[in-house]
């Protein structure tokens, strides 16, 4: 389960985190319209609230049966304090950002979401370079142009010139994405383990999320917790979309400066549109495509780079993002 950095190349595993992440949200978006029948008898066991709970859940219990407590234990206490609250920040945003985007599904496409969320990477290397000290280039300052101009004119065109609930949420969740992004590589550039970060991240997430939940809704909105085959389905989801894309994931931008993270996850809107279609069955319409066509010119330019002098790694700091 664990991905070495020494084994593969680093851009390998982001576009392979990328392919599994992307399936996330089209596979939600297909568990909850094939609910009744994935659960046998009970009405709605396969549901936003469950999912988001059981998703973390079993992630976390995927990386504790693999590591043991005790490893994770102690790579714990290795932290600093200020370590560990960022661990528990990251927690907080991950159900911020899951959150936000199982809300938006119930307002607007899967296609709509992968290409609105394209603006993540964007804002994450921006404010990468604005915050770690990094020269953007003018082919990376075009590219990212074009993908913010397309975002928004797919956004307005298809919506009469205004913003949509559920696109209002994914674009907010680019920008917890980018928060995401820069915590997370603060905490992988003060030397915490992958599987800390990964159990940490998972765990937190599925506590805060159901304290919450139980605030608001009260015990019985997880009565249905045990019902159908939702145990099954959510062990098989965290363990490829969750566990395995974190940890190449957090491998390859623990090598990976900002820039380089927003430009090769170049194929994800292709591997998140194939998905919607799949899964789904959504075929991208007209305002989609031209703005899928937008979006990777934009991806293609601000890949354009000069070569680097040797001796000169492409990636200048430890870097990383979040999942």
């Amino acid at each position: 389960m664990p991905t070495s950095n020494v084994m593969f190349n680093p851009k390998f595993l982001l576009v392979l985190s990328r392919a599994l992440r992307s399936l996330g949200t089209p596979l939600i978006a297909f568990l909850l319209l094939n609910a009744p029948d994935l659960a046998g008898d009970v009405m709605h066991p396969v549901s936003f609230c469950n999912v988001l709970f059981l998703g973390n859940l079993c992630a976390a219990l995927v990386v504790l049966s693999r590591f043991g407590w005790k490893s994770i234990w102690q790579d714990w206490q290795r932290l600093h304090h200020r370590v560990r609250l960022g661990l528990v920040i990251n927690g907080c945003l991950a159900v911020v950002l899951s959150a936000l985007i199982f809300l938006a599904l119930t307002d607007t496409t899967v296609t709509n979401t992968v290409l609105l969320g394209r603006l993540g990477p964007v804002i994450y290397a921006l404010a990468g370079a604005l915050f770690f000290r990094q020269r953007i280039t003018k082919p990376e300052w075009v590219g990212f142009s074009l993908i913010g101009g397309g975002v928004i004119a797919l956004a307005l065109q298809q919506n009469q010139f205004q913003f949509s609930h559920g696109d209002l949420l994914i674009i907010a969740s680019a920008f917890i994405y980018a928060l995401s992004a820069l915590v997370s590589k603060i905490l992988l550039s003060k030397s915490s383990s992958l599987r800390v970060v990964v159990f940490t991240r998972n765990a937190f997430a599925a506590v805060v999320f159901f304290a919450i939940a139980i605030k608001l809704f009260g015990p019985v909105h997880f009565v249905d917790i045990f019902s159908g085959q939702l145990w099954l389905i959510m062990l098989i989801y965290s363990l490829f979309v969750i566990v395995i894309s974190q940890f190449a994931w957090f491998a390859a931008l623990k090598q990976l400066d900002s820039q380089t993270v927003a430009r090769w996850t170049i194929l994800s809107p292709v591997f998140g549109i194939v998905y919607a279609f799949v899964l789904n069955g959504e075929r991208p319409s007209y305002t989609q495509g031209v703005a899928f066509l937008i979006i990777m010119t934009g991806v293609l330019i601000s890949n354009v780079r000069k070569k680097q002098p040797k001796g000169l790694p492409e990636g200048g700091e430890n870097s990383l993002s979040a999942a």
